[in-house]
This record gives C-alpha cells, sequence and structure tokens, in this order.
C-alpha cells in the first residue's frame, strides 16, 4: 500500500499548518512517499476534501456503499482526532489489502517544545512510557527514538475495541528546544513493517531549512520548506 522509495518535499504554497498546533519558529522541511495524500483538517474544507480524497482513492475500484460510508468514517474520526490533538501536518492512505478488504492508515506529525531545556535524547527517554520497545534511529540531522507499543483502541470509523500497534519517531532538532513527533497505529499485522518504514522514512527527510535553503526554493519557485502558520499566500 505504499512506495517508501520516493520522498516528495512539501511545496510550502500548497500547504496550510494548522495555526492552532505547536510550530518552530524555524522553517523546516519534511518529505513524503510519494501515494500517502495530506488530510485536510481545515474545519471549513474538511468534509468536502474528504469526500473527494476516498473518491479519488478509489477511482475506477468498485467500492460497495457500505466500504465507502466505513472509509468517510475513518477519515472523518482521523480529522476530529488531529483537530484535538493539536497535530501539525496528516498523512494518509487508503487503498485494498491482500484479504480484498479495504484498509486505511495515518501517520501524524507534531511538534514538541520543551524550553528551556534544549531538545534531546536523553530529555525524550524521560517522557517514553515503561512498556513496549526502544530503537534508536539514525537520521542526516542526529539519532531519533522509535518507541512500538501495543494497545487496544477502537479505530476511527469502527465501533469495537481491537489490538493496534502503536508507533512513535520522536526526533530532537539539535540547538533548539524543538523535537518533531511522528506517530502512527494499525489494527492490521501487515501493515506493521509498511509503516514502520514509512515513519523512519518520513522521521530522515526532517531538517530545518538555512537561510540558502529558502534563498534557492524562492528563486526557483520549486518546491519550498513549510513555515509555521503560513501555506497558500
Amino acid at each position: 500500500m505504499s512506495d517508501v522509495s520516493m520522498l516528495d518535499p512539501l511545496p510550502a504554497h500548497d500547504l496550510k499548518l494548522n495555526p492552532h498546533a505547536p510550530h518552530p519558529g524555524f522553517a523546516w522541511f519534511v518529505g513524503i512517499p510519494s501515494d500517502w495524500a495530506l488530510l485536510d483538517t481545515n474545519p471549513e474544507s474538511w468534509q468536502r476534501s474528504a469526500v473527494r480524497l476516498v473518491d479519488d482513492r478509489f477511482l475506477g475500484q468498485r467500492l460497495r456503499a457500505a466500504e465507502r460510508r466505513a472509509v468517510l468514517d475513518f477519515v472523518e474520526q482521523l480529522v476530529a482526532d488531529c483537530q484535538r490533538a493539536g497535530t501539525a501536518l496528516s498523512l494518509v492512505q487508503l487503498g485494498r489489502m491482500s484479504t480484498g478488504a479495504v484498509g486505511s492508515a495515518g501517520l501524524h506529525l507534531g511538534w514538541f517544545d520543551s524550553g528551556p531545556q534544549p531538545a534531546g535524547l536523553a530529555l525524550v527517554r524521560q517522557t517514553l512510557p515503561r512498556t513496549g520497545t526502544v530503537e534508536e534511529v539514525e537520521t542526516p540531522i542526529g539519532p531519533g527514538l522509535l518507541h512500538r507499543d501495543v494497545a487496544s483502541t477502537v479505530p476511527p470509523g469502527g465501533l469495537t475495541r481491537v489490538r493496534s500497534t502503536v508507533l512513535q519517531l520522536f526526533l530532537p532538532v539539535p540547538g533548539t528546544t524543538w523535537t518533531a513527533v511522528l506517530s502512527a497505529a494499525t489494527p492490521h499485522p501487515e501493515m506493521e513493517q509498511v509503516l514502520t518504514d514509512v515513519i523512519v522514512a518520513v522521521g530522515r527527510s526532517i531538517a530545518p531549512a538555512t537561510q540558502d535553503d529558502a534563498a534557492d526554493a524562492a528563486g526557483s519557485g520549486g518546491p519550498a520548506e513549510t513555515e509555521p502558520g503560513h501555506g497558500d499566500d
């Protein structure tokens, strides 16, 4: 359901970040798998976007009315969860599992400000739960921590509790008080490795933009960095 071999930078002119979510005071880059979609969480537009997203993702496929309603319920609940959590950026993947059933997954990026304490792995370790496993992940800007756990959750759009694998990747940005936090969960065993690969790949793409980066992006008119509180102006 996902191609992690291709990560595309997000163009700032196509991206509106949630103004109510915490954002660092510096511009930053992030890449996403080419077959994942941005999730619109804007209260004024998310419903229209959700319908368009589902219809586009299943274009040319036979999607029963009950399946379409279930996917729309998933997206609706996902939007509500992201709005409550103050998620800065959310991605969604929709498609069919190997069993033929409709599958869905979300990947969410938030930012944590530990000021006045500088961001770092020691601080992250203090906040991690005692359950689950933790592994260090190397990225171009330094090491991060990937926490994996199991929880009983009600998936967005679902009615009953199921066993879900929960992943969180914490990436402190050196020289700042900000830590990027990527999170994802799935009740589908066959999706666990896919989500692990995706969350690590996206984590490795996150980096603060330099002044030269911003100047080059502005001059070329191509993909640029995201800026806190900014989107298409």
